[in-house]
């Protein structure tokens, strides 16, 4: 598609076609040509420049829109909005400073590195398990089980429990899916319900016998002699279960294609796997696994050069900020040799992505053994496609045939 001579008005996205969301990447582009923001059908503002985004991200007075983003679906109550309600990205102002930081002292590095060894023969057992040559669905076979299997390690779930758990969050994740039905908000109702239940009784047990895990360590921080409440206990475990998956699962499929599209870059991880967290960090700028986040003005100000009333809504376009030529030279271009700056694919400010360094940990930890034991991988999808208006840049299916490496790809 030719682009457009620079203009003076924003330029509108498309943004309720599902078209659009097969490659949002060049209108992108487009608008970004003509205008320093763009807009929606609807009128909403859309930042495209990853400083503008960062700016946004961090203003006091741009909040997330929590429970409004239900409202947005048509959710006007049950089960999965009250829940929401009480998730950590709901909260404001001191609120969520004061959850964050309980939250950050249970969620530490060293919890982090707790699960890489698990998370490693977890990802390996996987790929040791596909026959040579097999067709697999990438979604369903690796990127759905490989952060489901690292949040249960996580958390202190047992490994009995985790079939149990994925059953839940099937419904979980359509409580943020457009178009709403109700069908959707009765399985995301009846998952939430479930995830509650079961935390209860996963707070109960550690309470009763605390051990090495990140449950254990929310129930027992303290910043200040503040803790959790019980609500927010069980509301924080609901949501780091139900929200661990999305992301990653994403990101490990976005990877897989990236790495079959580009073979030498797959073997040059392979020759030297300490480059397998280049290669995530590309991938995450590429394709970033959440394509955007909205905020709320809580008063008059100027973000992107452009007036919000109080109550209007700003679009952060992720996708449009990590790749801006502002920041990265050629943009389009999938390099991992490339100069490390910062992206957004997890966000900025004081809502940065509390989970990112457990996302970050799978990626690298599959990258090492994808590299490690495929020698190379065709895609076989007839017909790839991205799920549109998903919060996660997801596909509907993509089946890929991996090939492995004549020494059998084992650990060197």
């Amino acid at each position: 598609m030719p682009l457009s001579p620079p203009a003076t008005e924003p330029f509108v996205l498309p943004l309720r076609d599902p078209e659009f969301w097969q490659d949002p990447y060049p209108l992108l582009a487009e608008a970004r040509l003509r205008h320093r923001t763009a807009r929606s059908q609807s009128g909403e503002l859309v930042l495209l420049a990853a400083a503008d985004v960062e700016d946004a991200s961090a203003h006091p007075d741009l909040v997330p829109l929590g429970v409004g983003a239900l409202d947005r679906l048509g959710m006007t109550d049950g089960p999965f909005k009250a829940w929401r309600r009480l998730s950590l990205n709901a909260q404001v102002g001191d609120d969520h400073t004061r959850l964050r930081a309980l939250v950050g002292r249970a969620f530490s590095p060293r919890q982090v590195e707790r699960v890489r060894s698990v998370v490693r023969d977890n990802v390996r057992r996987l790929l040791d398990d596909f026959a040579d040559g097999a067709e697999i669905e990438v979604h369903r076979d690796l990127g759905h089980r490989v952060p489901l299997a690292s949040i249960c390690a996580f958390l202190g779930i047992p490994d009995d429990d985790r079939e149990r758990i994925d059953g839940f969050m099937v419904g979980t994740e359509e409580g943020f899916s457009f178009p709403m039905t109700p069908d959707k908000q009765a399985r995301a109702d009846a998952g939430i319900e479930a995830l509650y239940d079961y935390g209860a009784d996963l707070v109960a047990r550690r309470q009763r016998h605390p051990g090495d895990d990140l449950v254990s360590a929310l129930i027992e921080a303290e910043v200040e002699g503040d803790r959790l409440s019980r609500d927010e206990l069980l509301a924080m475990v609901v949501n780091l279960i139900g929200g661990a998956v999305g992301s990653s699962d994403a990101g490990i499929a976005n990877m897989v294609l990236l790495l079959a599209e580009h073979p030498d870059t797959a073997d040059t991880v392979h020759r030297d796997p300490a480059l397998a967290g280049r290669a995530v960090e590309e991938v995450l700028r590429y394709h970033p696994p959440f394509r955007s986040t909205r905020r709320k003005a809580l008063a008059p100000l100027r973000v992107g050069g452009e007036d919000l009333a109080a109550g209007d809504t700003v679009y952060l376009s992720r996708q449009a900020a990590n790749r801006d030529p502002q920041r990265w030279e050629q943009p389009d271009r999938f390099w991992i040799e490339r100069p490390e700056v910062r992206h957004v694919a997890f966000g900025h400010g004081p809502h940065y992505c509390v989970g990112q360094a457990l996302a970050r940990l799978n990626l690298v930890e599959t990258a090492q053994a994808l590299t490690e034991r495929w020698a190379s991988v065709e895609v076989t999808e007839p017909h790839l496609r991205r799920v549109p208006f998903d919060p996660t840049e997801r596909f509907e299916a993509l089946h890929v045939r991996p090939r492995r490496r004549p020494d059998g790809g084992g650990p060197r």
